[in-house]
């Protein structure tokens, strides 16, 4: 079995230069001192839109390749674990989530259309490109994007990304997705492309209750439900399962909506912080459960419903606020 995750997401849309700034290069001494053990990098790539069989590096959006570098070895000479994630988004606005085609085929003769062949030949491309980073710099780990939900019976597709991505990177692969426990019935086929990889990971932003608030206890025992949930899909896969994302906003009543962007409440740090003792207690006693990262450390988007509140931000990030504090005394 793996290493367990005690970690966080940094560097979600991080504009070109930004890794190499003096201000990144603080957060990196700032989660060293807070016990974050590991970190999931994040380079954002990007395409076109939602249909866009093309992904691109972007000179405004996709960090350098120079300052990647500059980034995981410093978190490396902090002593933090690195998976690399390059995570695609979408220039018109849409996102990841909902990236589909029609399946390849043709109708009218001539005219053949190959959505699918075309936009996993453009990702096996970029995977060769960040995986050779992550080989050279010793990234413990690389993760195949995240929330690619539609794409999760595409499997015929992703075994031929992952023998290419096998052929130049001996670390731990690994890929993430919105409630992947839902997706319990892909397992029954031993062929599927979760089988090929060593791990995968939830994004778990499950309520802890009806009307937000409450203690802690009555919070993980609302979790109780999702837990079995979890589990069943933990042991029918039979490898390690994780959060590649879990978290709560830093807004009152928030917990009834976790992933919700506009619950309406004003700030509230010790809800989120709650939030996270609860998912911690929740699952912290099951032996198949690996671990976190949190949602994330660091805003590289400025969004003014967070900062309506002069008590506080009320984003998701946790640096500063009374959730820090739960993640660095955080003991498994």
């Amino acid at each position: 079995m793996g290493d367990f995750y005690k970690g966080i997401n940094f560097g979600y849309y991080a504009r070109n230069g930004y890794f190499s700034s003096p201000e990144a290069l603080a957060e990196v001494d700032a989660m060293a001192d807070h016990n974050v053990e590991w970190v999931c990098l994040i380079v954002t790539v990007m395409q076109e839109q939602f249909s866009s069989t093309r992904m691109f590096r972007d000179y405004y959006h996709t960090p350098g390749d120079d300052e990647i570098v500059d980034i995981i070895d410093a978190l490396h000479q902090r002593n933090i674990k690195v998976m690399l994630r390059p995570m695609l988004e979408c220039w018109d606005g849409t996102q990841r989530s909902q990236i589909v085609f029609p399946d390849d085929g043709e109708i009218i003769p001539g005219r053949p259309f190959t959505y699918w062949r075309d936009w996993f030949g453009h990702y096996t491309e970029l995977t060769r490109h960040y995986l050779r980073i992550a080989s050279r710099r010793g990234c413990e780990a690389y993760c195949f994007d995240s929330e690619l939900n539609r794409m999760i019976a595409k499997s015929s597709y992703w075994l031929k990304v992952i023998d290419c991505a096998r052929s130049l990177y001996q670390g731990p692969l690994t890929t993430s997705m919105i409630n992947t426990e839902n997706s319990i019935d892909q397992l029954q086929n031993k062929n599927h492309w979760f089988y090929a990889l060593d791990s995968v990971g939830t994004s778990m932003y499950h309520p802890t209750s009806e009307t937000g608030g409450g203690n802690v206890d009555d919070m993980a025992a609302y979790l109780q439900p999702h837990v079995e949930k979890c589990r069943a899909f933990a042991q029918t896969y039979g490898k390690d399962f994780y959060f590649g994302e879990t978290s709560c906003s830093a807004m009152k009543n928030a917990s009834r909506r976790p992933a919700f962007w506009a619950n309406g409440g004003g700030y509230d740090g010790e809800e989120q912080a709650n939030y996270l003792r609860a998912v911690i207690k929740a699952f912290s006693a099951e032996p198949w459960w690996k671990g976190l990262f949190w949602w994330k450390w660091d805003e590289q988007n400025f969004r003014p419903q967070f900062h309506d509140d002069p008590a506080g931000d009320k984003g998701f990030t946790i640096k500063g606020k009374p959730a820090a504090q739960v993640f660095k005394n955080w003991h498994y």
